[in-house]
C-alpha cells in the first residue's frame, strides 16, 4: 500500500500527518507516552506496537484541516457522556462521523502496517466513508475507575475484509461502533436488502431492495453486546434510494429523516425494549441512574460474537458467479468464522 493521504487517498498536498487516536483523547486517557497493541502483522506473527503519540498516517494538510474542526467539536461530546451528562441529537451525529473516520483510519493503519500482506488495495478512504451507510454506536458505561484507551475487533479477519464494527474503551465507557450497508433499516421500518449478489465484474454489491415494514423493532440484534446499554442508530439510503426511489418515496420514511434528500435518516434511541427517533433539538443521557456500581465485561467476546452475527446474518445471492467463484465464496466465509471462533477461545477476557 502506497503512502497516501489517510482521507482522500491521493499522494498527500502539503504533507502533515494525522494521528489516527486524536491528541485531546490520548491525554484525556492519559495515554499519551504509553505503547500499546494497534494491530498484528500477519506475515511476520507478532504484534504491532506503536506509542499513542506515533500512531499517525500521512495526510493532506487541507483533509486533515477539516477533520480536525470535527474533532474539536467532538471532544466535550465524549466529556459529556463520561460523566452521564446531557447530549443534543446534533452532537451525536457529529460523534457518528468520527466513529467512522476512526473506524476507516484504523483499517487502514492495519493494512499498511502490513504491507500487502492480504494483497488488497483499499477502494475507499476516510472522505468517501463517513455518514454513507447505515450505522450505530453502542453504548455502555462501566463505571470503573479505568483511566486508559484499549479497543478490540479491529485485529480480525472480519474486520480486515471488511472494517465494519470494533469496540473502542474509553477510560469508562464502552462504544461499539458499527457500520455497513442498510443494516438497520429493516429493523428501522426503512426499505432492506432482501439480498446481497456479489459482482465479478464490478466493485459494487448488487442489492435486491424490498419495500420497508414502517414500524421499528425494539431488539435491533441477537447478539447482547455489553449490557446494560443505550443504541443510536441511524439509517443513511442515499445511494439505495437511487436504487429503488419509489420504495423510499412514502411518508414513513420522510417523516422518519433529517434530510430526505440526502438520504439521511433520523437518530433512533434503543433502551428498556423500546425504540424511537430523537428529533434535532432533542437530548439525552446515557447514564445507568438505576445502578452506578461498577460493571464487569469481558472486553473481547461480546464484539466478536456480534462481528460473527453480522457475518452470519447476511443473506447472498450468488448468480452470478461461477462454480469455482461460489466455492471460493462459502470457504471464505468459513474461514473467516473458523478463525474469529478460535480467537474467541484464546482471547476470551
Amino acid at each position: 500500500m502506497d503512502k497516501v493521504c489517510i482521507f482522500c487517498g491521493q499522494p498527500p498536498k502539503d504533507k502533515n500527518k494525522e494521528h489516527i487516536i486524536p491528541k485531546w483523547l490520548m491525554k484525556l486517557t492519559g495515554t499519551e507516552n504509553k505503547k500499546m497493541s494497534v494491530g498484528w502483522n500477519w506475515k511476520e506473527q507478532k504484534e504491532i506496537e506503536f506509542n499513542f503519540s506515533s500512531f499517525t498516517f500521512p495526510s493532506c494538510t487541507k483533509c486533515n484541516s477539516y477533520f480536525a474542526e470535527i474533532e474539536a467539536l467532538v471532544k466535550p461530546t465524549v466529556e459529556k457522556i463520561l460523566i452521564d451528562e446531557f447530549v443534543e441529537t446534533e452532537e451525536l451525529i457529529r460523534l457518528l462521523d468520527w466513529f467512522d473516520k476512526v473506524r476507516i483510519s484504523l483499517w487502514l493503519a492495519i493494512q499498511y502496517h502490513n504491507n500487502g500482506t492480504f494483497k488488497m488495495e483499499p477502494k475507499y478512504f476516510v472522505n468517501t466513508r463517513v455518514a454513507l451507510k447505515d450505522r450505530m454506536l453502542v453504548i455502555s458505561n462501566t463505571y470503573d475507575n479505568y483511566k486508559g484507551l484499549r479497543w478490540t475487533g479491529a485485529n480480525t479477519l472480519f474486520f480486515i475484509i471488511s472494517p465494519t464494527c470494533f469496540t473502542l474503551k474509553v477510560n469508562n465507557i464502552l462504544f461499539t461502533n458499527c457500520s455497513s450497508d442498510l443494516i438497520v433499516s429493516e429493523q428501522l421500518g426503512f426499505p432492506y436488502a432482501a439480498f446481497e449478489r456479489p459482482n465479478p465484474n464490478s466493485n459494487l454489491t448488487d442489492f435486491l431492495i424490498l419495500k420497508g415494514k414502517y414500524r421499528q423493532e425494539t431488539k435491533l440484534f441477537k447478539s447482547k453486546l455489553y449490557q446494560p446499554n443505550i443504541i443510536v442508530s441511524q439509517p443513511i439510503f442515499k445511494v439505495t434510494k437511487e436504487i429503488s426511489p419509489t420504495y423510499y418515496d412514502n411518508e414513513y420514511v420522510k417523516s422518519n429523516s433529517y434530510n430526505f434528500e440526502k438520504g439521511q435518516g433520523k437518530l433512533f434511541v434503543t433502551h428498556n425494549n423500546l425504540t424511537y427517533p430523537m428529533e434535532l433539538n432533542e437530548e439525552i443521557s446515557f447514564g445507568d441512574n438505576g445502578n452506578k456500581l461498577t460493571k464487569h465485561y469481558k472486553l473481547n467476546r461480546p464484539t466478536l460474537d456480534f462481528q460473527i452475527e453480522l457475518l452470519t446474518s447476511k443473506k447472498y445471492n450468488l448468480d452470478l458467479l461461477n462454480e469455482e467463484q461460489k466455492k471460493q465464496h462459502h470457504e471464505s466465509l468459513k474461514m473467516i468464522i473458523e478463525y474469529t471462533e478460535e480467537q474467541l477461545k484464546q482471547f476470551d477476557y
